[in-house]
Formats: C-alpha cells, sequence, structure tokens
C-alpha cells in the first residue's frame, strides 16, 4: 500500500526535528509538505501504536450486534472532559469551554476533479476527485514516564463553510491560503493584527484527526482483507497531510447555566444512546463494555437520532442469553427490560459518555 509505506518514513523525519515548530517553516505556493507529526497524538488516535514508530497502529470500527446495524469508531472522551461538571457542554456565553475546545475547520462544499479521474491508493498521495478539510489545530496529548498520558483533544471543529466555486480538488492545504484566496467564497473576520480568520457557521462537525500511517479498517476487516485505506479521509494542516475519520455533524441543544453568579447561555452535545447487556452472555467469562460487538446503537447516521456522541446505556435480560438472543434494536431493548422488570441505566462504573462516529 504506497500511500502508508510513503508516510512512515515522512513521518519519522518529522519527529527528528525537535526544539522548534516545524509547521511555520513553509511558504510560498501550496504543495504536500507531508505527513504531520503525529508524536504526541493522544493514544486513540495513533490506533494503539507506538507514538514515536510511525503506523504501528491501526484503527478498526466496532460491530454492532445485529449483522445489519451500524458500526462506528469509537474514541473516549478527553481527559478534561472526563474531568468536567458537565461532560456534555461545549459553549459557555458563546464561547468554547476549556474542556471541549473547538477549533475551526474549513468544510468545501465541493472541487474539481481531472477529467476522467478515479481515485488510487497505490499512486495517489490523496484523492483528487474530493477537497480534504482544513484543520486549524492539532490534537496534543501530555507524556510522562510511568504516567498515563492526559489530553484536551476532543474530535470536534467548528465548522467554517467554504463555497469551492469549481477549484481544482486538493489545491487548497492551508488555512493562510483559504483566507488569502479571491476565488473561494468564505466568510472572514476583520483583520487583527493584519490577520483575518474564517467565520463559523456555529455547526460542530466529529473529525477525528487520526495519524495518517494508521490502518484503518471497517468492522470485520483485517490486514489480510484490507489495505487499511478506504474508511478515513485525507486533509490538511498548514500543507502537511492528514487522516481524520468524519462522523459528521453533531447536533446540540441550547440551554442556561449559572456562572458566577450570572445566568448564562449555553450549549450542550446532543447524544444517541448505545445500549449494551450488563447481564451476562452465554460464553463470555469478562466483564462487557461498549465496543466488544454486544452493542445497539439507537440510530444510524442520516437518521433523526443520530449522533457521533453516544450515551451508554446498559440492560439486563433478566439472566444469561445466548449473544444470537441479544436484542438487536433500541425497541427490542425496551421490550426486553420490560418484560424482565429490569432498569435501564448508566454503567457502574466508567465512562458515560463515547465518541461513536459513524461513516458513511
Amino acid at each position: 500500500m504506497r500511500v502508508q509505506r510513503m508516510l512512515v518514513p515522512l513521518s519519522l523525519a518529522l519527529m527528528g526535528l525537535s526544539g522548534c515548530n516545524v509547521y511555520d517553516r513553509w511558504d510560498g505556493g501550496e504543495f504536500n509538505a507531508g505527513p504531520v507529526d503525529a508524536s504526541n497524538f493522544p493514544p486513540e488516535y495513533l490506533g494503539g501504536g507506538n507514538r514515536l514508530r510511525a503506523g504501528s497502529g491501526s484503527i478498526t470500527a466496532r460491530a454492532s450486534v445485529s449483522p445489519t446495524g451500524p458500526s462506528y469508531f469509537l474514541f473516549s472522551l478527553s481527559t478534561t472532559q472526563r474531568a468536567a461538571a458537565d461532560q456534555l457542554l461545549v459553549r459557555s456565553n458563546g464561547k468554547a469551554v476549556a474542556s471541549a475546545p473547538t477549533p475551526s475547520a474549513f468544510l468545501f462544499d465541493g472541487c474539481k476533479a481531472p477529467e476522467g479521474y478515479s481515485y488510487d491508493a497505490t499512486r495517489d498521495d490523496v484523492p483528487y476527485d474530493q477537497q480534504g478539510a482544513i484543520f486549524t489545530a492539532l490534537p496534543v496529548a501530555s507524556y510522562s514516564l510511568g504516567a498515563t498520558p492526559t489530553s484536551s483533544y476532543v474530535p470536534l471543529v467548528q465548522r467554517v463553510p467554504v463555497t469551492s466555486n469549481g477549484v481544482d480538488c486538493q489545491k487548497y492545504k492551508s488555512e493562510k491560503t483559504v483566507v488569502a484566496s479571491t476565488e473561494l467564497g468564505v466568510s472572514l473576520t476583520d483583520p487583527v493584527n493584519n490577520k483575518r480568520f474564517g467565520i463559523s457557521d456555529g455547526t460542530l462537525h466529529a473529525l477525528a484527526i487520526i495519524e495518517p500511517g494508521v490502518a484503518v479498517y471497517r468492522a470485520g476487516e483485517t490486514s489480510k482483507t484490507s489495505t487499511g485505506v478506504g474508511p478515513q479521509k485525507w486533509g490538511w494542516f498548514n500543507q502537511y497531510q492528514l487522516a481524520y475519520i468524519d462522523g459528521g455533524g453533531v447536533p446540540t441543544v441550547e440551554g442556561t447555566a449559572t456562572v458566577a453568579g450570572a445566568t448564562v447561555p449555553v450549549l450542550r452535545m446532543k447524544t444517541q444512546k448505545l445500549y449494551y447487556p450488563r447481564s451476562a452472555v452465554t460464553g463470555v467469562t469478562a466483564a462487557i463494555t461498549a465496543g466488544q460487538g454486544y452493542d445497539v446503537l439507537q440510530a444510524r447516521r442520516g437518521e433523526a437520532n443520530y449522533s457521533p456522541v453516544c450515551e451508554l446505556i446498559t440492560y439486563d435480560a433478566g439472566g444469561p442469553l445466548a449473544k444470537s438472543a441479544l436484542p438487536k434494536t433500541e425497541a427490542e431493548v425496551l421490550e426486553l427490560a420490560a418484560q424482565a422488570g429490569t432498569q435501564l441505566r448508566a454503567p457502574a462504573t466508567g465512562d458515560k459518555y463515547v465518541y461513536c462516529l459513524q461513516v458513511e
């Protein structure tokens, strides 16, 4: 697979550039400056690989209990979100909260592909029949010897919509050139210290930036059945190439909260429910958690209740069930709980929310 073979040595080269911000080294016209340095990405976004050995990890979508149910890519809440009093809060009084920074990303409405073009992963560095999102910030984690890494990174961005006006796909690779462009349609702020910024349309999108050399598999795929290229998309940060998993828009709900004695408007993420059994499954001795193949998701992407943020709900079947006998839909979960006379509830320990990105 040419894409990953090419990205690995370039990533290693970048990792050797310490003591300076390599992303400020390039100027002039747009070009592919190679992959971003992912050595300080949080572990989940490295696919569990060695952070100093690019391309050593992999990310696989989690299957639902139903063979026809939606699969999803599972990411945990950040360290700061887990510690927050309100884990779903994203804005307070019109500003992003510290536990959930949501930097801007430029999302294009389309682009012009070369005539007769068809993407070939063994030939092309990126697909040239689509325009990748342009990000303004990268994931960052803090690593200390003998300690669990910590991070405030959340896979959320504020969308800055860009009208492409038929420009060539992948022509734009940085915030700087988008802002300076006279051929694109994009709303910009007034200059601040001679710099302008894109204006978000107020919507949040779940775009999980991952190490670009990581293999990404759909549920049921392995390195023997897939190249590891397909579910992810390719985007840019200051001309550097990155990969991301696109989970779509994040529904939100407005409300109010009391901050320093004053009532202020707040914005919270709206979730969908992810059910899994807390009662025994025949033949399974370990404790069951989300992502192990026993899940029922409330909605598919494109349906009214879809969200790339899931609230974890456990159910008790009233006794051990074989996997084949577990409920396959939300309606079956609710019916089973009613028949068994048991309650639906959050997990007794651990996370109560996760990111659950379904890709198109």
